[in-house]
């Protein structure tokens, strides 16, 4: 159990622990590690204002911060190649390796290319192989105009999804509820994290003492999971998904069967 741990209630000073305590960690990792020496690279208000008028959008509070504190990385992200999306685009594959974490200056393309991501694929979805139509949208138009109509209206309501990292989305300003961050592929979207918050400290569990790691028998190797017995990271790891209020994309999120309950909950 490890109820001593807690984590500055503040967003703001969360973020710089989170900073002050991953570039400590890979100031002491292998010479030859992805991540030796990385270095966060935060943006000020003016370039996040900026910003914001240059793609109509509006970061969240907390991604917002997010950004002022830490931002991106100075390394390219070495697990993921942008062209196995669209294996025959050339465009997409001279856009190369993005920053891990995406780099709002650098990585123009690729943020234009993910802003309009969720829309492209889901469409994709619906006229594809799939043929998916989802019941939140209302009986299934016979033309394809109208089919695009009625997504378009829907999806114009819905709160804008924000690249972050890879296929990974953060839910844009302007609506109640949770604000999860989201691996978007088409239709099957999935629940990555409840919060900014939350990703940060799944996805940097072992750099931040979060992670326990468990050997299997079965695979004969340690697995690493998230250390139990902290209360603001039990609270988050056992929001159940039917319970959750997620504006919009809940439907989205819930209409592939079965429906993930949770990170810690069982069915």
């Amino acid at each position: 159990m490890n109820t001593h741990i807690s984590f500055p209630e503040n967003i703001t000073d969360f973020l710089t622990w989170v900073k002050t305590t991953t570039e400590l960690a890979w100031s002491n990792a292998p010479i030859d590690s992805y991540f030796h020496g990385a270095k966060w690279l935060p943006l000020n208000d003016g370039e996040i204002d900026d910003l914001e008028k240059k793609y109509r959008i509006q970061f969240g509070e907390e991604h917002r911060a997010f950004l002022k504190v830490l931002h991106t990385i100075n390394r390219k992200n070495p697990t993921y190649d942008g062209w196995k999306d669209q294996e025959d685009d050339n465009e997409v594959k001279q856009m190369g390796h993005p920053s891990y974490f995406y780099n709002w200056f650098e990585d123009t393309q690729w943020i234009e290319s993910r802003l309009s991501w969720p829309y492209d694929t889901i469409l994709q979805d619906i006229f594809g192989l799939n043929k998916r139509w989802l019941k939140i949208w209302g009986p299934c138009p016979d033309s394809t105009e109208e089919k695009i109509r009625v997504f378009t209206e829907w999806y114009n309501k819905a709160p804008r999804l924000i690249p972050l990292f890879a296929h990974r989305f953060l839910m844009g300003n302007g609506h109640s509820g949770l604000k999860p961050v989201l691996s978007v592929w088409g239709s099957d979207i999935v629940i990555i994290a409840w919060s900014l918050r939350h990703f940060l400290m799944r996805n940097f569990a072992r750099e931040l003492d979060l992670e326990v790691l468990v050997w299997d028998e079965e695979d004969g190797c340690f697995g690493g999971f998230m250390k139990e017995g902290i209360p603001e990271l039990d609270a988050l790891e056992t929001i159940r998904t039917a319970d959750a209020v997620i504006p919009y994309w809940k439907e989205v999120i819930t209409s592939i069967s079965p429906i993930w309950p949770g990170f810690r909950v069982k069915e």
